[in-house]
């Protein structure tokens, strides 16, 4: 219970503890131990995570913190480094997979045995991999990596796979591996989309396999010295939008997250060379099938535009969401209307129906809001890293619809903290908006 807990004396903390700017993204998790092994374009701070958890640890006894967008771990692994119990969903299995390595460090393996092994493995590979068939790989990839680079690191995986080997030590690996598609490739790949035009030099998909080996063993011999052991973790192959029974009703004392933008941000795109590598897809369709039709409707891509044309707008929200939360349903209506007569008078082709998408998104996270509020104990605070929007130049305030949602739903009240601008480097694009858009910190209190 956080009874007489003031959030606003969390957000003047905040304030004076961090540069809320880049508290808000990325950047610091690009070299800090474990969560740099997979620093996720979209994730955000782990030291905003930290000086939350810390302020309020104090305030709660055995303190379970709830993530409904785990994603590659941020949240989990800031919880074990700080001793406290953190339970997860993530339905991307790739990131699913990546978040329990993250988690697995427990002392029992060491830097030694990880370097020993990943030597091993480049040693066989030196020795075969020049005849290793392509013939079954995405044709991306031999975009993306030149032939040599490419089977060398195909090699590696096959060899991953099937090497017999403690599975803990497998998994590191299998993050060592996936690091070095990076630097491998001839273009970028760690991106929304793959950088076609930006060739780059790419370096010997080996060493560089070597050098994330060498980067993964110093931060297990690191983490192995501070992580809590007798933290529990867990993590679900989960859809927040639905029911986790396994997560009881009011057992969670702090949720932190940070769910999918309505910023036409494709998922299923950005990871793809990850996902054809590994295996998790095989063809565009599958990722459409195992990623996109189960995740929160945050692109176009996710839905089928057809399907939805015979609907009008009030029947898309559904009349659950038009009774719980009518004014919002309206405001929100309204904003697909008028991105529909902008969408109408632009001359390019390729118009997206970027008012069905955000009748959809806030329909999702609808649902959303409904299980935190079941999970959440009394009286506890919801934290929500979101940005807002401007599709086709009709701004989104997503922060306060999802506050104002919050509220008719059940939440007694909702805070905003800005954290940052956004979108500065898309001006130039020449149908940009000139809009001010922006990340905030959303505290959402049941």
């Amino acid at each position: 219970m956080m009874k007489d807990v003031e959030v606003e004396g969390f957000l003047k903390y905040l304030v004076s503890n961090g540069n809320l700017q880049r508290l808000a993204t990325n950047f610091d998790n690009a070299k800090a131990p474990i969560h740099r092994w997979f620093p996720f374009l979209v994730g955000f701070s782990h030291n905003l995570v930290r000086e939350t958890i810390k302020y309020f640890k104090a305030h709660i006894r055995d303190c379970l913190i709830f993530d409904p967008f785990i994603g590659s771990g941020t949240t989990a692994v800031v919880g074990k480094e700080l001793g406290v119990n953190v339970i997860g969903n993530e339905v991307n299995k790739f990131l699913f997979d990546i978040c329990n390595i993250k988690v697995s460090i427990d002392g029992e393996i060491r830097k030694s045995e990880v370097i020993d092994c990943g030597v091993k493995l480049i040693k066989k590979a030196s020795m075969t991999w020049r005849f290793t068939d392509l013939s079954n790989e995405h044709e991306i990839l031999s975009r993306c990596f030149s032939e040599n680079n490419l089977k060398k690191l195909v090699t590696l995986r096959e060899l991953i796979k099937s090497a017999n080997m403690n599975n803990k030590i497998r998994g590191y690996l299998f993050i060592a591996l996936t690091r070095s598609l990076n630097k491998s490739a001839n273009v970028g790949i760690n991106v929304p989309y793959i950088s076609w035009s930006h060739k780059r030099v790419s370096q010997n998909a080996f060493d560089v396999f070597l050098e994330n080996i060498q980067m993964i063993g110093d931060d297990i011999e690191y983490a192995s010295k501070i992580m809590k052991n007798e933290v529990k973790i867990r993590v679900f192959l989960q859809d927040s939008r639905k029911r986790n029974a396994r997560i009881k009703d009011g057992s969670v004392d702090i949720i932190f997250t940070s769910p999918p933008y309505l910023n036409n941000f494709d998922y299923g795109e950005s990871l793809k060379v990850f996902l054809y590598f590994w295996k998790y897809a095989e063809n565009w369709k599958e990722i459409t099938e195992k990623f996109r039709k189960i995740s929160v409707a945050s692109a176009t891509t996710y839905y089928n535009e057809k399907a939805l044309a015979t609907q009008d707008y009030e029947e898309i929200l559904g009349k659950k969401f038009m009774n719980t939360v009518p004014e919002v349903a309206e405001e929100i209506i309204s904003k697909a209307e008028q991105i529909r007569l902008q969408k109408r008078k632009r001359s390019c082709s390729r118009k997206k129906s970027f008012d069905l998408l955000t009748l959809l998104y806030f329909k999702d996270m609808f649902l959303v809001l409904k299980e935190l509020l079941r999970v959440l104990d009394e009286n506890a605070l919801s934290f929500i890293v979101i940005g807002d929007s401007a599709p086709y130049g009709v701004h989104i305030r997503t922060d306060v619809l999802l506050g104002e949602m919050a509220i008719g739903m059940g939440f007694s009240s909702y805070t905003i903290q800005p954290l940052r601008k956004r979108g500065m480097k898309w001006r130039s694009l020449r149908f940009r908006h000139n809009l001010k858009l922006r990340e905030s910190l959303l505290i959402l209190r049941k």
